[in-house]
C-alpha cells in the first residue's frame, strides 16, 4: 500500500464541439440553468477526497470559463489555464503547470473530461482508494458491443473476445511524477494522437500496471445535443430519489 497523497482535479475544458449542434462548445450548453462544466466542478468541489482543481480551458473561451469557475462559487479552483489543440496537449497542459509552475510534489492527479457531469462520488472514491495501492488507475465499463478490428483500408483484420474488453471512461487517475514523465518523454516522439491518457502512460511505461475501477452508464460523456436530454433525465431521477 502506497502512503496517502493529496488528490488534485484536472478538469479538461479545451473540446471545440465539433459534433455538437450548439453555438457554444458543449461544455458551456446549460442543463436547468447550469452549465454542463459546472456540474462537473461542481461534483468534485464537494468531495472530500478532492483537495485542488484546475480547468485547462479552449483559450477562445478562458474568461468564460474562469467566470463560471469563480473562487467565489467554487473554493478548490486554483488556476484556469489554457489548453492545446489535442486533448493530449490540454492534458499535459495542466500535468506541466502543476508540476512546473506550482511545483506540487507527493501528489495524485485526477484527469476528468469536463463533458463527463454525473460522475458520481462512489466512482471517485474508488479512484481514490485505488491510487492508495497502485501508481494509476481508469474508470471502465464493460463493452456491449462486438469490436471489429479493421485495416486502414476498413477490411475486417479481427473481432477480439467481448469479454476481455472495456471502454474508458473518466476520471484517470495518476501519480503525478509518473504521469508527468510518461508525457514528458511522450512529446518527443509524437504528438498527442492518443485518445486518452492511460494509453500515453502504456505507451512509454508498457509494464506499469493500471488498476481498473467500474463505471456506470449514468457517467455519461455529453458528446450531442441529444446526449443533453439523457442527462435531464438522469437529474430527474436524482431528484425524485
Amino acid at each position: 500500500m502506497t502512503e496517502n497523497k493529496e488528490n488534485i482535479v484536472i478538469l479538461l475544458s479545451g473540446g471545440r464541439g465539433n459534433r455538437f449542434d450548439n453555438a457554444l462548445p458543449k461544455q458551456f450548453a446549460e442543463v436547468y440553468g447550469k452549465s454542463i462544466l459546472e456540474y462537473c466542478i461542481a461534483n468534485f468541489n464537494k468531495h472530500i477526497e478532492v483537495s485542488k482543481i484546475i480547468i485547462v480551458s479552449n483559450p477562445d473561451y478562458i474568461d468564460l470559463t474562469r467566470q463560471i469557475g469563480s473562487i467565489t462559487k467554487y473554493s478548490k479552483i486554483i488556476d484556469v489555464i489554457e489548453g492545446g489543440k489535442t486533448r493530449g496537449e490540454s492534458s499535459f497542459s495542466g500535468i506541466r503547470h502543476l508540476k512546473t509552475k506550482l511545483h506540487m510534489n507527493n501528489v495524485n492527479v485526477l484527469i476528468h473530461d469536463a463533458v463527463r457531469p454525473n460522475t458520481s462520488p462512489e466512482i471517485i472514491d474508488a479512484v481514490v482508494e485505488s491510487l492508495k495501492y497502485s501508481r494509476a488507475a481508469s474508470v471502465v465499463m464493460s463493452a456491449t458491443d462486438t469490436i471489429y478490428v479493421t485495416d486502414n483500408n476498413s477490411k475486417l483484420i479481427s473481432i477480439p473476445k467481448r469479454d476481455c474488453l472495456y471502454q474508458a471512461q473518466t476520471p484517470q487517475g495518476f501519480d503525478l511524477d509518473l504521469i508527468f514523465s510518461a508525457y514528458e518523454n511522450f512529446e518527443r516522439v509524437s504528438r498527442f494522437s492518443y485518445s486518452d491518457d492511460c494509453s500515453i502512460l502504456k505507451s512509454i511505461y508498457p509494464t506499469e500496471e493500471i488498476s481498473l475501477v467500474m463505471g456506470d452508464n449514468s457517467n455519461l460523456k455529453i458528446t450531442f445535443s441529444e446526449d443533453l436530454e439523457t442527462f435531464r433525465q438522469l437529474l430527474q431521477k436524482k431528484a425524485s430519489n
